[in-house]
Parts: C-alpha cells; sequence; structure tokens
C-alpha cells in the first residue's frame, strides 16, 4: 500500500460494466490515477439489463495493485414503479458493496463521488455515521447552457444538499465549475482537476504512410453534442475540391443514420467508418491519423483530445467548454461551434499545414499536464489537505 495510508471509496453513477465498456471510462482512468499514490475501492452498482439474472444481487470484485473495483449487478426491473424501485435498489446495492469494502479493507479515510445525484448518498450516509468527508468531482455537461439537462426541483435541492457538504468539488474544466455555480450549487472549495490520459499507452510511434491524408474522429456520432452531421457536411463540400483526404471515424455506436448521406454524396472513398476500438487498436488509429476533429456543439474537456496530443497530433475543434483550455495554436485550431464554414477552412489549412506542427511539443503537453502522476497527485493534495483540517 503506498505510504500515504490514506483509503478512498469511489462512487460513480458511470463507470464500464460488460453492458457499457466505454461508459465512465474517464472516470475509471480518475481511479488509476489515483491508486498509482493510495489504495482506491471503487464502488459501482448497476441494473442486469440482460434480464438473465435470477438473485437480487451478485457481487464481482477485481484487484490491480491499489485498485479494487466492486461491481454490484441488481436483477433487471421491468414493471411500472421500476423508477422508484430502480432507486432503492441502488441504494441496497450500494450498502452491500460498502459492507463487503469494509470487511475486507477497513473504513475510508475519504469518500469520493463521481457524477451526481444518487452517488451523494452513500457518501453521506458515511460522512453522518462515521465522520468521513466526501469530496465531489462533477464530469457531467447537463448543467452547461448549451446541455440544460439539469431539470427537476427534488433533483437540484438534493444536488444542492450534497455539493454544500462536500469538503470540495472538482470539475474537469472551469466552465463546468461556473455552470455549476450558476445553479447555485455553492462549495467554498472549488477546484480544478483534468481527465487523465494514459501516456504510456497512447504514445507516437511510426507507421506506415498511408496514400491519402487521414483524419480522425472518435465518438457516439450523437449530432446533439458531437454534430457528427455537421462533419460529413464539411466533408462534403471539401470532397468536391480535393480527393486527398479521407475521414476514418471511430465509433461505440450505429452509423446507420449516416450512410444514406455518405452513400447519396458518393462519400465511400473520403469517409470510413470502423466501429468501436480500444487499446492499442486505438491507438493505432490515432498514430496514422494527421490530425482529429471534434465539431461538438457543447463538451467538458473531451479525453479524445488529451489522447491525440499524447500522440502528438494536432487537432481541430470547437471553442466550447474547456476545449480553448487545452487548444492552443502550438497543438490546434479552434471553430465556433456550428460554423461549418469555419470547420471547412479550418481543415482545408489542416490538411496542408498539419507537418509544421511539433509532435514532441504537442506530446510533452499532455504528459505534463494529463498524464496519470500528474491527475493522481492533483487529488491526493486535496485528500490531505481535508485530512489535515
Amino acid at each position: 500500500m503506498a505510504s500515504t495510508k490514506l483509503s478512498v471509496f469511489l462512487f460513480s453513477a458511470w463507470y464500464p460494466t460488460e453492458y457499457t465498456p466505454l461508459l465512465g471510462n474517464f472516470v475509471q482512468n480518475h481511479a488509476k490515477a489515483i491508486s498509482k499514490l493510495t489504495q482506491v475501492v471503487v464502488i459501482h452498482p448497476y441494473e442486469d439489463i440482460s434480464g438473465i439474472q435470477k438473485q437480487k444481487f451478485t457481487i464481482e470484485e477485481k484487484r490491480i495493485d491499489n485498485l479494487i473495483e466492486i461491481r454490484v449487478k441488481y436483477k433487471n426491473i421491468q414493471h411500472n414503479f421500476g423508477g422508484l424501485t430502480r432507486f432503492f435498489q441502488v441504494r441496497k446495492a450500494y450498502q452491500k458493496g460498502i459492507e463487503l469494502a469494509v470487511q475486507k479493507y477497513g473504513r475510508p479515510d475519504i469518500s469520493h463521488v463521481n457524477v451526481l445525484t444518487r452517488t451523494s448518498f452513500p457518501a453521506l450516509r458515511l460522512k453522518r455515521k462515521y465522520q468521513i468527508p466526501f469530496i465531489i468531482t462533477e464530469h457531467w455537461s447537463r448543467y452547461l447552457p448549451a446541455d440544460n439537462t439539469f431539470k427537476g426541483f427534488f433533483r437540484k435541492k438534493i444536488t444542492q444538499y450534497a455539493v454544500g457538504r462536500a469538503a470540495a468539488v472538482t470539475t474537469v474544466s472551469a466552465s463546468l465549475k461556473q455552470a455549476m455555480q450558476s445553479h447555485r450549487l455553492y462549495n467554498a472549495n472549488y477546484q480544478i482537476v483534468p481527465n487523465v490520459v494514459d501516456t504510456d499507452l497512447f504514445q507516437p510511434f511510426v507507421v506506415e504512410k498511408k496514400e491519402k491524408k487521414s483524419i480522425l474522429h472518435v465518438s457516439g456520432l450523437d449530432n446533439r453534442e458531437k454534430n457528427f452531421a455537421g462533419i460529413l457536411r464539411a466533408v462534403n463540400k471539401l470532397a468536391q475540391k480535393r480527393n486527398d483526404f479521407v475521414l476514418n471515424v471511430i465509433h461505440n455506436c450505429d452509423n446507420s443514420d449516416y450512410l444514406p448521406f455518405v452513400e447519396g454524396n458518393n462519400l465511400q472513398d473520403f469517409v470510413v467508418f470502423h466501429g468501436q476500438k480500444s487499446g492499442q487498436e486505438l491507438v493505432k488509429h490515432f498514430n496514422e491519423a494527421d490530425f482529429f476533429v471534434l465539431f461538438s456543439n457543447f463538451e467538458n474537456l473531451p479525453c479524445v483530445l488529451i489522447e491525440s496530443f499524447a500522440c502528438g497530433k494536432p487537432v481541430v475543434a470547437t471553442n466550447v467548454g474547456g476545449i480553448p483550455d487545452i487548444v492552443n495554436q502550438t497543438n490546434g485550431i479552434l471553430v465556433s461551434s456550428q460554423n461549418e464554414d469555419e470547420l471547412l477552412n479550418a481543415i482545408t489549412y489542416m490538411l496542408d499545414h498539419y507537418q509544421n506542427y511539433d509532435s514532441a511539443t504537442i506530446r510533452n503537453y499532455a504528459v505534463e499536464h494529463f498524464n496519470e502522476n500528474a491527475v493522481g497527485e492533483m487529488f491526493l493534495k486535496i485528500y490531505r489537505q481535508i485530512k489535515n483540517n
């Protein structure tokens, strides 16, 4: 165990499972970063959406060094009062996970809540019963004006209560902090801690040079947030002017909604869908790319951008959320959201000038600001401050 002797229980509404292997992977990356320095026990309840499970609860525990993941799967809910039943099942699942964690690893020094609101309940209970302080890390874009899905009287009141009693609140961007405060989510100790990238995995390496210049996009292809249709329209205009490029798309969802546009505009040679990729396969795509493009309507701090940086690749991205905090003239181009002419001009410029961006400088920026040690130390400093106080 790390010399700090701190033990952390981490509760998250989003975390990878067999059903959703990418959901909350940024939370898992935070947990891994913290576990490099001290013990972290993740407790994550989730529903058996397959409907196969007969028991009310099953528990799976996985340990890698100082990171312990306890996933509590509860039986599928299929009746008219599913929402209310699910609420109580989640609370019971947290209770079971905490009981197991305390039995095996003892009580925590700190609770760490990720993604409000129901995740605050176990932390509030530990604080009330054992005086264990907790911090909140928020990733959700629902507070942002462009998303504006933070609604409901009781949800807002419970969230305000939890935020007010946390020892600290961290957000991945200053814009998310400001958005939360605009909803009267007040706390005296807001801090910015960015997302993390595994710079040992995401790193530059030599790849075979392709005949065409390669643009990379990675997302769930959601138009409301990612505006992938806007990228396709810009690519369609670009394809009428030049044929020296291809847009490679990595996606963890159905792409059938976009195939009629691609086929109807004869873009099959310009847009290639590769499906879901992870690990070394994903890193290979980043290294094969000449640059990355993201045309989101709203964001916090996209992991795909810092993954691109870690591979030494420049980006084209929108001037929204936390993106302008990390994208500058040394590593990319910012464009206005929904402005497809700006996007087209930026992609055109990048196709002709990507080689002028210094790969080592871009890579070093990612290592210095977003690697596991840097981000883990930020959280450990917050934990120590809370314990010392």
